[in-house]
């Protein structure tokens, strides 16, 4: 496992490249308005005399690389991320330049000359900092090896702090529109149905992650009891040969009553979802088992996980476990912290 500091360290350099190339691609958008316009880029092919710019070429690369990075359809997340740290990052460069020039400096002079009034980075800090994270770096690692790669990191804070208190000093107001897929809430509920915010789940009682991750639902829901609803919806997938079976289990143990417990059964048993198994767990929960089997085989059951199966479609689910937090898209067995981001975004009107 990597250490979370050349982790942080290298995913704000990502994340800063990421969000310079957007506003590049948005400056060369209004400047290159594609191929159906006219640039001042050379031509590099010719068609029946007509030529292709360079300009053209890059406009449909461009285009390509965005519609794969991030898919419409499917609220998505990840582009709403990568829009908010473009626009910190102009802000960031706006405000730089501004006190920059208010002070007759160069952005980088300006810069130095507010760091050189904070503390410097010591060997001390350097070594605290080791001591409080080392249980999170690799065994093998040393302060020696790190020293460095914490130092910068240490520094990068620093200038981040900078450019956080000129944001907070400017007159911001941010008002980017989340993308939000309409996703029905029914099916099996955690939470009331006035809270504030919906979680949707699509899982599959035969997948790794989605066990892995009901925990930290089970977690969310006690944390927001009346903030947060989570509904369950199923998606069982097709090379899971026993998780439509078990999707039909848990919907007539939920005609019981007993859905939650019979979740919480199959996602501690994934290798034994047989119907034999399934039985078995019906019993243990004292189910009417003549019920119980007569709604394993009823049209309604099928139908029911049909109809979920449709939902997800729909909004571009294919995998799981695939979550929508009002409407906005989170893919795979994420950690808390990203729900609660998402979550006190929701509550406090920042979401967009």
């Amino acid at each position: 496992m990597q250490a979370p500091l050349k982790h942080n360290i290298e995913s704000r350099k990502f994340t800063l490249g990421f969000a310079l190339l957007l506003g590049l691609i948005a400056a060369l958008a209004c400047a290159n308005p594609g191929e159906g316009g006219s640039d001042n880029t050379p031509s590099v092919a010719q068609l029946d005399g007509e030529p292709i710019t360079l300009g053209a070429v890059d406009d449909r690369i461009k285009g390509e690389l965005f519609a794969e990075k991030f898919p419409a359809g499917r609220g998505d997340s990840a582009l709403y991320s990568a829009r908010r740290d473009a626009i910190i990052a102009i802000v960031d460069e706006r405000l730089l330049t501004q006190n920059a020039e208010a002070a007759n400096l160069s952005p980088e002079d300006w810069m130095s000359a507010q760091l050189a009034e904070l503390p410097p980075v010591t060997d001390a800090d350097v070594q605290a900092f080791f001591a409080e994270n080392q249980e999170r770096f690799p065994p093998e690692a040393t302060l020696g090896a790190l020293s460095g790669p914490i130092r910068e990191y240490l520094a990068q804070k620093n200038q981040e702090g900078v450019r956080t208190k000129l944001r907070e000093e400017a007159s911001l107001e941010i008002s980017l529109p989340r993308d939000r897929a309409p996703v029905a809430a029914v099916g099996p509920a955690l939470g009331p149905e006035t809270a504030a915010v919906t979680i949707i789940e699509f899982s599959d009682f035969q997948c790794p992650y989605c066990a892995r991750v009901a925990p930290t639902v089970r977690e969310i829901a006690d944390r927001y009891p009346e903030d947060v609803r989570v509904v369950f919806r199923h998606l069982p997938l097709s090379f899971h040969d026993q998780a439509r079976g078990a999707a039909y289990a848990s919907i007539c143990a939920g005609e019981q009553n007993k859905f939650w417990e019979y979740h919480d059964l199959l996602f501690a048993n994934q290798r034994a979802l047989q119907e034999e198994q399934l039985m078995g767990y019906a019993e243990t929960l004292e189910l009417d088992m003549t019920s119980f089997k007569t709604c394993m085989v009823a049209p309604e059951t099928e139908a029911l996980v049909a109809a979920d199966v449709e939902a997800a479609g729909k909004v571009g689910a294919t995998g799981t476990p695939a979550f929508f937090v009002n409407g906005v898209f989170i893919s795979g067995a994420q950690p808390i912290e990203v729900f609660e981001g998402m979550i006190q975004e929701e509550l406090t009107g920042a979401g967009g």
